[in-house]
């Protein structure tokens, strides 16, 4: 380590995902504020989620689709760690967690820190007594985990940009929209629940934008038919402008059946929507109880969603609080470095 403060960090991440996704966002987000926090970054990930990352990081390309147990994967990063001589060795999702403990388990002297952030759930994971920290994306996630060690650090979002996006609303687009007007994002993909938030709108008051592009487009598109809800239910497909449509919407609904870290409640929250979600995280650990729908008929979760606005923003005050407190980039940088910093004395 070069002096107390600055660190030599590498970031690890095998993700073969040809987009961005939560868990590229967030190596990126990372490496981006702990360079700018003066800290000395390198990344290890595929050539595709190299884009997006500061002049001033260190970037190193591997082939994602490899085996976690090809030995010549192995050998690379095994070479790349010594040769490094980092302070801290992070690996970002389970993959990179994996090779991180396959060489850990043969050579003890890796990093002063080696670290490993989960993001979402598995039925398994690697050996994680083999690492000096575990870091998870939410205290579900954590609880989910076989380890005494693990410390949330929930993923942040630049606010300032989300506050900008509010003068900058897709206001030609949903201004003649029924109200209220309802967004939701995300992959379209069946995890993400919204067939069944397609189905509650039968019974639900305005109308509903779904932004986002998946494998399940045309059976989605045809479930609005089906429930005659094509002049209120519509697929955006992807989007470049999700803040700005989010600022010009009235309301944000997640009806997800399973996440590690729910990106779409941190931007609404930091964009000042009232959020009505089904029970998964991190809404259920900020929302007031009784806006996270716990059922499973549409009925009951049209029932909610009809809840009115103005009260639900009223009662999700200290939420938004505590998201402008937690769920910032800054937060973010400077909670995980206290982790890395913590590692070292365990160590």
């Amino acid at each position: 380590m070069a002096d107390s403060n600055t660190l030599e960090i590498l970031l690890v991440m095998v993700s073969a995902n040809p987009g961005v996704g939560g868990l590229e966002k967030h190596t990126r987000d990372l490496a981006n504020g702990l360079a700018k926090a003066g800290h000395r970054v390198t990344v290890i990930c595929a050539t595709a989620h190299q884009d997006g990352l500061a002049q001033e990081i260190g970037r190193v390309a591997l082939n994602p689709k490899q085996s976690r147990y090809n030995p010549l994967l192995l050998a690379m990063l095994y070479k790349q760690i010594r040769d490094g001589k980092y302070d801290v060795v992070h690996a970002q999702g389970t993959k990179a967690a994996a090779l991180m403990a396959t060489l850990a388990r043969f050579s003890h002297a890796l990093a002063p820190a080696l670290v490993a952030s989960f993001h979402g759930f598995k039925t398994r994971y690697p050996a994680l007594h083999r690492f000096t920290a575990v870091i998870t994306v939410s205290n579900a996630l954590a609880e989910h985990l076989p380890c005494a060690k693990v410390q949330v650090v929930y993923n942040g979002l630049p606010a300032e940009h989300l506050e900008t996006a509010l003068t900058k609303a897709a206001k030609a687009l949903i201004t003649a929209s029924p109200k209220p007007v309802w967004l939701a994002v995300g992959r379209l993909v069946s995890v993400k629940g919204f067939d069944f938030l397609i189905d509650s709108f039968k019974g639900v008051k305005g109308c509903l934008y779904i932004a986002g592009e998946g494998p399940d487009k045309a059976l989605l598109q045809q479930k609005i038919l089906d429930n005659e809800l094509q002049h209120r239910v519509t697929l955006l497909g992807h989007r470049d402008d999700v803040p700005a449509l989010m600022a010009a919407s009235d309301g944000v609904v997640i009806s997800s059946q399973r996440e590690g870290f729910s990106y779409v409640f941190a931007e609404a929250m930091l964009a000042s929507k009232p959020v009505i979600s089904t029970d998964v995280p991190i809404a259920n650990e900020f929302l007031p109880e009784h806006h996270i729908y716990r059922g499973n008929t549409p009925n009951g979760f049209a029932s909610l969603v009809n809840s009115d606005l103005h009260t639900v923003y009223h009662d999700q005050a200290c939420a938004r609080e505590r998201a402008h407190k937690e769920l910032t980039i800054e937060a973010m940088i400077n909670s995980t470095v206290a982790v890395y910093h913590k590692a070292f004395v365990r160590s």
